[in-house]
Parts: C-alpha cells; structure tokens; sequence
C-alpha cells in the first residue's frame, strides 16, 4: 500500500482538569525528521511522545505541537528561581543607572520575566498528564495515518495511469525499431548510389557489413525488454506493505537509464516522439515519488 508523506492530524484529551490537544503534520522528508514544540514543564514526556511516533511514521518531516489548558486551575507546586530573579533584578538596576533613567523595580515586574515562576506538577500528576499527552497524540497520528493513506491512494492511481501510456509507447516502439535497420540499408544505397553516380559496382558485401554493424548499434530490443521489466517491478513494489519511496526512485532511474539509451540508439522521428511521451511520465512519477513514504 502506497503512503503518501503529507498529512495532518489533530487530537483532544481531557484528564481530571487538564485538557491537551495535539496537532501533527508532517511533507516529505528523505528521512523521519521530528520537531516538537511543547510548554516546557512537559518536556520529560518528549522521549514517550518520539517513540509513538515512530511507531506510525516511517520517514517524513513530522510537526507536533502540543497545547494544553487547566480547567479548574492550577494544581501543581509553584517554584521560584531565586537566583534568575536576582539577575533580571540587577539587569534593570545597571540598565537604570546607565541610561539615568528612573524607575521602580518591583517583585510584581520581575515575577513576569520567563522562567522566574513557574508551575512544576507534582509527582503524583505525572501519570495523569502522560495519560493525557498520548491520547491526544494517538487521535492526531491516527488522523494523520488516515489522511496519509488517501492522498497514497490518490496518487497510486495516478502513478498507474502514467504507467499505462508508458506500456503504449513501448508497445509503438517495439513495432517501430525493426524498421530502422532498413531505413538506414536503403539510406545508405541511396547515398552511395549518388557518390559513385552509377558508374562503378557497388561493394554489396560491404554495404551489408555496414548494415550489420548499423543493426548491433542500433538494437534497442534489450532496453525495450528491460524497460517493461522495471515497469513490472514498479507495479509489483506499490503492493508491498513497507515503505517503499526509495525503491521507486531507484526503479525511475533506471527506467530513465534505458529510454535515454533508445532515445540515443533511434533515428527514427516515430520513435523519438514516443521517447518525448515516455520520458514526461517518467518525470511526473519521479515527482510524485519524492512524496511516497
């Protein structure tokens, strides 16, 4: 099943009087990339959070913010760092001084500087807000899982859509390489017809040699046939139940490595127009790759 690297997801819990809610989204990434941005006092819950995570996403860019809400107020235990409100104390006094400036500073202005106060939970609330924080992370990673899995169906459609004009042009292709061996035959008369001006013999073994040579150069039976075989295998690795991205870009290289190698072998206009086709469904698969999971 094909996954698509862009969702997102959001989640709500509420637990005694704390209410959690949890945003997830995650864009292509060529690994699994988090960042995830919380109130400070829940960061001891990071490791727990990273390990859902990766237990539902494989690889992508992944943001996860997370808020929360006391509903009946406050009940943790209140800190006070001494030592950071004496600095913030004594960077407003030298400020004060050097500047000439009067001013009154008071524990009220002080207490409202970052980190100075804050509200620590207390031991035994440290279940209930894990509690919490899965939950709500669990209903975001399940809409993002969701979200990701219709988007990957979407675009195994279109994949397989671009898939199938490529089958065409191969098949139009297939019946047209047998003809260039015989183009450049009657080519080649014609040029040495006109050289000689129908006055000397014409080597014939010379020119078949030619031809010959012409014909090993210009065989694009093997790319053709190695052509559909990646092809088979594309279709065969959107079946499997594992991230797949990576393989997908590789088989798009070399299915590019072979049609470069027709495009080069044929003078045929038929052909090449046919290489233009195959060559613009290559390039729209490779986009969309870039975003399978």
């Amino acid at each position: 099943m094909l996954i698509s690297m862009t969702g997102f997801g959001r989640g709500e819990a509420q637990v005694g009087s704390k209410t959690f809610s949890i945003e997830v989204k995650s864009v292509n990434h060529r690994y699994l990339d988090m960042n995830i941005r919380m109130p400070k006092q829940f960061l001891n819950f990071e490791e727990s959070m990273r390990k859902l995570i990766k237990e539902q996403v494989r690889r992508g860019k992944v943001d996860v913010f997370l808020n929360y809400e006391t509903l009946e107020g406050a009940h943790g235990e209140v800190r006070v760092d001494l030592k950071l409100a004496k600095g913030y104390y004594e960077a407003l006094n030298a400020i004060g001084e050097h500047l000439s400036i009067t001013h009154d500073v008071n524990t009220l202005a002080i207490g409202r500087f970052p980190d100075v106060i804050s509200l620590e939970s207390k031991e035994e609330e440290e279940k209930v807000i894990e509690e919490g924080i899965n939950s709500a992370l669990t209903q975001a990673l399940s809409q993002l899982s969701l979200m990701r899995k219709k988007e990957g169906e979407k675009t195994e459609n279109d994949l397989i859509d671009q898939l199938k004009d490529i089958d065409g042009s191969l098949e139009l292709i297939e019946k047209l390489a047998p003809a260039q061996v015989e183009y450049y035959r009657e080519k080649l008369m014609e040029r040495i017809g006109e050289l000689v001006q129908n006055q000397l013999d014409i080597d014939e073994e010379r020119i078949q040699g030619e031809v010959v040579f012409f014909a090993d150069k210009s065989n694009i039976n093997e790319e053709i046939v190695r052509l559909k075989s990646h092809g088979e295998q594309f279709r065969k690795t959107l079946e499997v139940e594992e991230p797949m991205g990576r393989k997908l870009d590789f088989i798009i290289q070399e299915m590019n490595r072979e049609i470069n190698t027709i495009a080069s072998k044929s003078h045929s206009t038929e052909i090449s127009n046919e290489v233009v086709i195959v060559k613009s469904a290559l390039e729209k698969i490779r986009e969309q790759v870039q975003n399978i999971e």
